[in-house]
């Protein structure tokens, strides 16, 4: 007779669900309770497992066996009660759907069981109204890691560090208010002074960064009392005053440069408080001092990552610091799906000792800090304990560097904060010099871009004294600023570049924006420039270029510092994926890279599709992993496509997850967090970047069809062959417009024309500039005229003779205001800006290639190929639009060249709406069914089929750009 098996209640998998959390953080082992009484300030039904975070807020976890009927309803119940601990509210819970399987596990087995058992849990946050539930539907599902991370980001207080941000922000602020009453003083040009230091302009908000810098090193000084005989602030008191003396407090601060270092927290904050006056900084240090030490009993010199997190949420306001930087949840979105890549024994803390981790651009130090967290998660899930490991990676594995004092200053005290009890000696964070330098056998610096030709870099800071580590010094004499980081050695290079490029356009004031920072001459604007060509000259099939901007060369960096087998992982323009200008670094990451992730968001608003905040532009995640020398050529390069930035750091980390998880064996699909649909992927080879920021998968199949000459549409199986070739087959394009009309640096004409309205019969019409409104039909009158310039008449024929045409292409086409991808003019013309010329090999192939731009598939094909870093437009450079996939002429008979000629008749007067509209322009329907029926051949059956993938290229955010003209729905 077979005996059943007891069934185990929720208590007894609640028992050994909470000893396996308990092993996923150090700082859990004593904090997890299981059914507890008298946990909460009132009468209530005892929670589940009570997570009580080291610094944290605590987090009730209800448990329930599917399907849960009540668990949704409990977890939301604990929201806003108060712990009899903490007297705080409970800020937010988890409930979590425990699977059958353990109901009937055999008990010796249960604790195993569990271990590994897949969960599916949900947060719910206390909110005004009504509990916020996410994902809004359906459950995220996982192990125990994924469920204990998930924990782990609820455990933050949102409320906590509101008001330590709060806090933090009006002492600064009262500081900061006070240090500009001082008259006299500003008119010492100290102001003006301590804006140098910092790097910035001066201003009110310079003041508030000098004070934030000042008042973050008091808060981590308190952090210090007790340890390297640092004392407190009372021992610092000069009598009869009773209030800290700023000469004490600096001969303190010197001893801890001297003899511990923290040097990027102490150093600035120095040199910002020594000019000072005394009687003024005492009465500043007065202020700070009250609000460091207010601080610090809030939680931000004790509590595990207190102090990053406020610093961050002053950075998000952009109070204290005027820079793009990369928004928290991006951060931690990239980070994870960086550090997924290490190929490292996370349980082994000396192998995770030795990762090398670098951000060159360090800015707000939100990157490093967001993958130090990943790194540092990763080890507690495998049972370490990253407190012990946090001196050797503040000291070593973590490296840092960036041209702003304020920028290394947050850096290394948003690292800090991860264990502020926790000391360390030296840092790997450094100021690095910009522009001009006194010493002699280094006349320019480019900032941290010198580490494409030196390995070890040097600060700013260097004072020549004997390097100092710990107690007492070296006695080597090593500059102690040097930080040596050889090419090929880094684990990962993360990075969010600066974007600024160098101008095509003579009307500036600024000959070289990438170097004008810091005040720099023209002249030092110039020498920086050439210094960095002659850079690029020595490295092999370089991905920086003047037109893609610096931070194309901070690729060439990240390549520099990469070994085989390491990870890259960058914030990125949007033009990456497309961009002319970037196309020497999509070459660099497919020849030595594989497995590349590119990360977009498909919505509309250029906010909407970054990753960082305030620059106006899309951005892109690319993560890729360096070649070893027997890994096979690269694959297909994964596009994933994001609905929407994730919006807290627990979404960022489900998003990682669920690409991890994404199918190899499909070529694209859609993937959801819950219920919730997240987004698309798109498996292609990293040449179609028009992958990226798709919000319909099949769109990608009919574009990637359509190369190959097939034409792939939805609802039909039919795939009948179209014939297509690039444009650069059937002619040559026309002159860059500078050639046309541009001026040299030197204010000498570059081109032989300038350019005025046209008169009634122009000798020289020019197809110049966009005019929407005048450009809704196939042929468009120039509406300029070039005027030969004095002396140039010669080279003003030769150039009409050979580039004069009547087929335009447009180069920079606002899809979501301007009607024509191309356009014939009545009789030749020059081609400008907006409309360069293609001057094809036959006149006759002229109608068919505008009627095939200009129908939704060709429309489709400009869009595919050009550049979309703005919303509602494509770009295509000059450059690229031989690229440009069009109808082969070629291949149509006579009969089939005549139709053509006749349609584009037939439609030459018919006005057709932007682009965005052709769901509902007439005129669009009837080019699309002429052309593909009448002069094609192909199948009536196709137009439904046609129309389906047409309103779903009109729906698609890049193509709208969020107007109301898009389709509905």
């Amino acid at each position: 007779m077979q005996v059943a098996k007891a069934a185990n209640n929720e208590a007894t998998v609640n028992v050994h669900l909470a000893e396996v959390l308990r092993n996923k953080h150090p700082g859990w082992r004593g904090g997890i309770g299981v059914e507890q009484s008298r946990v909460l300030g009132e009468a209530a039904r005892r929670p589940d497992i009570v997570v009580r975070h080291p610094g944290g807020q605590v987090v009730i976890v209800e448990t329930e066996f599917a399907p849960g009927s009540e668990v949704e309803a409990d977890a939301c119940a604990r929201l806003g009660k108060v712990m009899r601990a903490t007297e705080r509210p409970v800020e937010q819970s988890v409930a979590v759907l425990l699977p059958d399987e353990l109901v009937v596990a055999d008990q010796e087995e249960l604790a195993t069981r569990v271990a590994s058992a897949r969960f599916r849990y949900a947060v719910f946050a206390d909110a005004p109204g009504e509990p916020k539930r996410w994902p809004e539907t359906g459950w995220l599902s996982g192990g125990v890691d994924a469920l204990a991370t998930c924990i782990e980001h609820a455990s933050l207080s949102e409320a906590r560090v509101a008001e330590g941000a709060a806090m933090l922000e009006e002492g600064v602020s009262q500081a900061a208010a006070r240090l500009e009453e001082y008259v006299e003083w500003r008119r010492t040009n100290s102001l003006e002074r301590l804006a140098r230091d910092l790097h910035q302009e001066e201003s009110e908000q310079t003041t508030r960064m000098a004070m934030a810098i000042v008042a973050n090193a008091l808060i981590f000084h308190t952090s210090l009392v007790g340890s390297h005989d640092v004392p407190e602030f009372r021992e610092m008191y000069r009598e009869p005053f009773r209030r800290l003396d700023k000469h004490l407090l600096l001969d303190c601060w010197e001893r801890i440069l001297r003899e511990v270092n923290y040097w990027p927290i102490f150093k600035i904050a120095t040199d910002l408080l020594t000019p000072m006056p005394n009687r003024m900084a005492n009465d500043i240090l007065e202020r700070l001092e009250r609000l460091a030490l207010k601080m610090s009993e809030h939680g931000a010199s004790t509590t595990h990552d207190l102090s990053g997190q406020m610093f961050q949420r002053l950075i998000v306001d952009r109070k204290f610091l005027a820079t793009f930087y990369t928004l928290p949840a991006s951060a931690v979105l990239l980070a994870e799906l960086a550090t997924h890549r290490l190929s490292v024994d996370w349980a082994d803390a000396k192998a995770v000792a030795e990762l090398r981790i670098a951000d060159l651009a360090c800015g707000t130090g939100t990157l490093l800090n967001a993958a130090y967290q990943s790194v540092r998660a990763r080890h507690r899930r495998s049972g370490g304990n990253d407190a012990d490991l946090h001196p050797t990676m503040m000291e070593k594995a973590l490296i840092a560097a960036d041209i702003m004092p304020a920028a290394t200053h947050l850096t290394a005290s948003i690292l800090s904060g991860a264990h502020p009890a926790v000391t360390f000696r030296d840092t790997r964070i450094i100021t690095m010099p910009y522009g001009g330098q006194e010493d002699a056998g280094r006349p320019l610096s480019l900032g941290s871009l010198d580490l494409l030709e030196d390995e070890v870099a040097r600060s700013i800071f260097g004072t020549g004294r004997k390097a100092a580590f710990g107690i007492g010094a070296t006695p080597n004499g090593a500059d102690p600023r040097s930080v040596e980081l050889p090419h090929e050695s880094g684990d990962l290079l993360i990075m969010n570049p600066p974007f600024t490029r160098p101008t095509n356009h003579e009307a500036t004031d600024v000959p070289v924006p990438s170097f004008a920072g810091f005040d720099t001459s023209q002249a030092e604007q110039r020498a920086m420039s050439d210094r960095l060509a002659r850079i690029r000259k020595n490295l092999d099939s370089p991905a920086g270029t003047g037109n893609a901007g610096l931070a194309s060369h901070f690729v060439d960096l990240a390549h520099a510092k990469t070994k085989p087998g390491g990870v890259i992982a960058l914030v990125l323009p949007a033009a990456f994926v497309q961009g002319g200008s970037w196309a020497p670094a999509r070459a660099l990451v497919y020849r030595c890279y594989k497995d590349l992730l590119v990360v977009s968001i498909a919505a509309s608003g250029n906010t909407d599709r970054a990753f960082s905040a305030d620059t106006g532009m899309a951005e892109v995640l690319v993560v890729a992993t360096r070649k070893q020398d027997l890994d096979a050529p690269s694959g297909d390069a994964l596009f994933v496509n994001l609905l929407r930035r994730p919006r807290s750091l627990a979404e960022a980390a489900e998003t990682a997850r669920a690409v991890w998880r994404l199918p190899t064996d499909r070529r694209g699909g859609r993937f959801s967090l819950g219920d919730q649909d997240a987004g698309t992927f798109v498996r292609a080879p990293v040449s179609e970047g028009g992958c990226a920021a798709l919000r319909e998968p099949e769109l990608a199949d009919a574009m990637l069809a359509l190369h190959a000459g097939r034409l792939v549409l939805p609802r039909t199986n039919d795939r009948p062959g179209v014939p297509m070739t690039r444009l650069g087959a059937l002619g040559m394009r026309g002159k860059l417009d500078r050639d046309i009309s541009g001026k040299h640096p030197d204010g000498s004409p570059r081109g032989p024309f300038d350019i005025f309205a046209a008169r009634d019969r122009p000798l020289y019409p020019v197809l110049w500039s966009h005019d929407a409104d005048r450009e809704r039909s196939l042929v468009v009158a120039p509406a300029q005229e070039g005027v030969v310039r004095e002396g140039l008449r010669r080279r003003a024929v030769d150039l009409w003779q050979e580039t004069a045409s009547r087929l335009h292409f447009s180069r920079d086409f606002q899809i979501n205001s301007q009607s024509l991808a191309a356009c014939l003019t009545p009789g030749k013309s020059i081609g400008g800006r907006a409309w360069p010329n293609f001057l094809a090999k036959r006149a006759e192939w002229e109608k068919p290639l505008a009627l095939w731009a200009n129908s939704t598939l060709g429309l489709m094909c400009f869009w595919w190929i050009g550049s979309r870093q703005q919303q509602g437009r494509a770009m295509l450079t000059i450059s690229r639009l031989p690229e440009l996939l069009v109808l082969d002429p070629r291949d149509l008979s006579p009969a089939q060249i005549a139709a053509s000629e006749s349609l584009f008749d037939e439609l030459v007067a018919r006005e057709m709406l932007p682009a965005n509209e052709a769901y509902r322009d007439d005129a669009r329907h009837e080019l699309d069914r002429s052309l593909l029926v009448d002069v094609l051949g192909l199948p009536e059956t196709l137009l439904e089929p046609l129309a389906t993938l047409r309103d779903s290229w009109c729906a698609e955010p890049t193509v709208h750009g969020g107007k109301a003209t898009r389709p509905p729905g």
